[in-house]
């Protein structure tokens, strides 16, 4: 590739992303104004994205008569749970990995876990009658030209040792291509368990039900201050909440709470998506709603949408610094076109598509990648964070987990092998961050090395292998 193929100067790149603007414009919901007095409740859950969600969806049919009182600084589905790909993925491409951080057994159990999401998401949406575009197709997971990772044998070994061949099977050039004609496919791995939904329709969903369910939602009602205690205290701009029980499921936004400052760093992920292109969906052979992915380091991924457009993200991140979640970390039209020229590298017929918007999302990416839960000494503030940009099923099985630490539950949910700190904490600022942005550079320039048919190089390839080895040295103990 000789230089950018894409042109999307005219778009302004926003932190508010298409699919909520497509939600709101489809059903904006019951209005929740901000909190305007002091309150008293069982559980007060401060987040309005996925984890908030699904914890006080969980707390209503577990314990129907509790008081839940839920916070959000914005609107419900504005931060990274309708910003992302709208992936619902189990983790059985991570499947070494999880067993290295938990012991064989363990990683095993909390995959299948994951995997088991889609089949209660999809339930979910029946019961509910809830709009949110679910398909579930699979996922594609290329091997687009010589250079990037082929299948990862390894790992669908360790799946077959326990009865999970079918989970993730090697895929040739021919069948890659037969999901979608791009000509850099030359194999791959297909994995059945994922979904595609519209993330901010599903956001939107989960509050109209929790609504209906008589949760007290509060948009536009920042946390400013937790104040620990048997009850504890949250204070807003303009009322303060009292709850025997609290959740923190603030995402990337919970890094400015000292003591999750070193527990993930805060990256930024792009997306674009082209205007309705039916027509060339077809002249690519992409008739299914099946996800792809390609293998490089800082992996495109795209999907398909029910009106015929194409949503990619990734190829490069930005970084922010500290608890910066604002300015050009939300709004590089540099970063968001790395993405757009993704769609065009992978698939050169289609040089010349319009895009009708740039969006990113900020993510609490752990040094493992991983989420974790964890209790405060008196045992009536949990967190769960860290979702890493893979949030859909993990934050779904954190709602049960959440809930259980809520009600103090001894069960499946409260002994899984995430509940505890993070597996590794981070360095403090002022180092984080250039270390941090060494990296990116490290992926990012290596990436595109390779894409022009260069070596990527000893000195990128020593620090892309180094984080890699630190990931993998990580172990629950």
């Amino acid at each position: 590739m000789s230089g950018p193929a894409t042109d999307i100067s005219g778009l302004r790149v926003s932190s508010r992303s298409y699919w909520l603007d497509e939600a709101l414009r489809t059903d904006p919901g019951d209005s929740c104004p901000g909190l305007t007095e002091n309150l008293a409740a069982d559980v007060c859950i401060v987040g309005g994205g996925f984890a908030g969600l699904w914890t006080a969806y969980e707390l209503t049919e577990r314990e129907p008569s509790l008081q839940i009182v839920l916070l959000e600084a914005d609107i419900c589905g504005s931060g990274g749970s309708g910003a992302n790909g709208g992936m619902f993925s189990g983790s059985w491409h991570d499947i070494n990995a999880l067993c290295r951080f938990f012991g064989e057994a363990e990683g095993i159990h909390y995959a299948t876990l994951l995997a088991d999401q889609l089949d209660e998401v999809e339930q979910w949406t029946a019961r509910h009658k809830a709009n949110i575009d679910y398909h579930r197709d699979g996922v594609l997971f290329a091997q687009a030209e010589k250079w990037q990772a082929g299948p990862n044998y390894e790992a669908m070994g360790r799946l077959a040792a326990h009865g999970l061949a079918d989970k993730m099977k090697p895929v040739d050039a021919a069948a890659a291509q037969g999901i979608a004609a791009s000509p850099r496919f030359c194999g791959g791995a297909f994995v059945g368990d994922l979904a595609v939904v519209q993330p901010a329709r599903l956001a939107r969903e989960l509050r109209r039900v929790l609504l209906e369910r008589g949760v007290r939602i509060f948009e536009g009602t920042p946390m400013l201050e937790l104040q620990p205690g048997v009850p504890a205290s949250v204070r807003t701009p303009r009322g303060v909440v009292r709850a025997d029980q609290v959740v923190i499921a603030m995402g990337a936004w919970a890094v400015s709470q000292p003591q999750f400052s070193r527990a993930f760093f805060v990256a930024t992920d792009y997306m674009v998506i082209t205007e309705p292109i039916p027509d060339r969906l077809e002249e690519i052979g992409w008739t299914s709603y099946a996800g792809i992915g390609d293998s490089r380091e800082n992996f495109y991924y795209l999907r398909r949408t029910d009106d015929g457009r194409i949503a990619i993200g990734g190829g490069s991140v930005g970084v922010a610094y500290a608890d910066r979640i604002r300015g050009t970390v939300l709004t590089s039209a540099k970063k968001a076109a790395v993405a757009a020229n993704g769609l065009t590298w992978l698939f050169p017929q289609l040089r010349g598509v319009r895009f009708a918007q740039a969006w990113s999302g900020p993510m609490d990416l752990t040094a493992a990648f991983v989420p974790f839960f964890a209790t405060n000494a008196t045992g009536n503030v949990h967190a769960g964070l860290g979702f890493s940009g893979h949030g859909l099923a993990a934050t779904k099985l954190g709602g049960k987990t959440l809930a259980s630490l809520v009600l103090h539950a001894d069960d499946e949910w409260s002994r899984l092998p995430v509940v505890g700190p993070p597996l590794s904490q981070l360095p403090p600022e002022p180092l984080r961050w250039p270390l941090l942005q060494a990296v990116v550079w490290a992926v990012d320039s290596g990436d595109r090395a390779q894409e022009r048919g260069r070596r990527r190089g000893a000195l990128r390839g020593l620090v892309a292998s180094s984080v890699t080895a630190y990931r993998e040295s990580r172990r629950r103990r």
